[in-house]
């Protein structure tokens, strides 16, 4: 009786680590997936937000800047021109007739690069604006630039390019596996399903890297958007 209470004892033990190892199976995968998704909606976010201060200091400078800090910089100091039209234009007129009539003319203003930033772009606010040079996770890692420009006989074009390997996209990932705040309950969790996931392979190599722009085409596309 005893051995056979033993035994039934090791069948329970044996079929709770079989259940145990198929929910691994089932659950890492996903996991991984599913940190890959946060992480690159958030460096997309941020190259988003990269590609709105490019176009607005492009208009202002008839270039892009080189590096991140220029871009900070700009974004909190710089400064920009805008041209409005002031009057009415009557009925039957044109805006030309109405410029050589005096009845409208052009006043040139200076507003904070911020604004005309977040004025021309919705998806960015001041909030985007605080941090869009780093490379989430990356422990002050910053975005590089590259530069290059299209040339033929009749014009040259300014173009740039920011490429996010996918060892940026997922470094540290056991910070968002397993973050600081998480319960007791979910630390155990997470040690019991996730341990190691970092570490394999075969889960990264279905995920692809992110890049803004390009230097053979005239495009600011993001790599997601194609």
């Amino acid at each position: 009786m005893k051995v056979k209470t033993l035994f039934n004892i090791l069948l329970v033990i044996v079929a709770l680590i079989l259940a145990l190892l198929a929910t691994r199976s089932i659950l890492r995968p996903e996991k991984y997936k599913a940190v890959y998704n946060q992480r690159s909606e958030e460096v997309r976010s941020r190259l988003v937000t990269i590609r709105a201060v490019q176009a607005v200091y492009r208009n202002e400078f008839k270039k892009y800047a080189g590096n991140v800090d220029t871009l900070v910089y700009f974004v909190n100091h710089g400064v920009v021109k805008i041209t409005k039209i002031t009057g009415e234009i009557p009925e039957n007129m044109t805006e030309e007739a109405a410029f050589k009539a005096g009845l409208i003319k052009k006043v040139e203003e200076r507003i904070s690069a911020k604004d005309k930033i977040i004025e021309s772009d919705p998806n960015v606010n001041s909030e985007s604006l605080k941090n869009f040079q780093l490379i989430p996770y990356a422990d002050g890692r910053k975005f590089e630039i590259q530069l290059g420009k299209l040339s033929s006989k009749t014009y040259e074009i300014p173009v740039y390019r920011i490429d996010v390997p996918l060892d940026d996209i997922l470094i540290n990932l056991d910070r968002t596996i397993t973050p600081k705040e998480s319960s007791f309950s979910d630390k155990v969790f997470n040690k019991l399903f996730y341990s190691g996931l970092a570490e394999e392979t075969q889960f990264k190599e279905k995920y692809r890297p992110l890049s803004l722009g390009s230097l053979t085409d005239a495009s600011t596309s993001g790599s997601w958007e194609k």
